[in-house]
């Protein structure tokens, strides 16, 4: 077997030896990504954006009536409507 032009990879060879001895420089700092979370604020945006839903599809009389009706304790739901509610999601 004849091996041709290693020349190159004894010269990589030696650099590297007469490298090792040598101080390293230190690495640069590393790089790191970072993301926060705000949940609180989530939560916020979220009960406004249902508030804005919920009063733009019931008028102010029907929410008035609702009320007076819960805190009377005569408001009563029907386990078929509370049923179908769930059953839509």
């Amino acid at each position: 077997m004849e091996i041709k032009n290693i020349s190159g990879v004894v010269n990589v060879y030696n650099r590297m030896k007469m490298n090792s001895g040598k101080s390293k420089v230190a690495p640069a700092e590393k790089k790191t990504d970072k993301i926060e979370f705000n949940f609180a604020r989530s939560v916020d945006a979220a009960k406004a954006d249902l508030a804005a839903k919920v009063s733009e599809n019931a008028s102010e009389e029907r929410i008035n009536a609702l009320s007076e009706s819960v805190a009377s304790g005569s408001y009563d739901v029907s386990p078929e409507a509370i049923a179908d509610s769930i059953l839509m999601f």
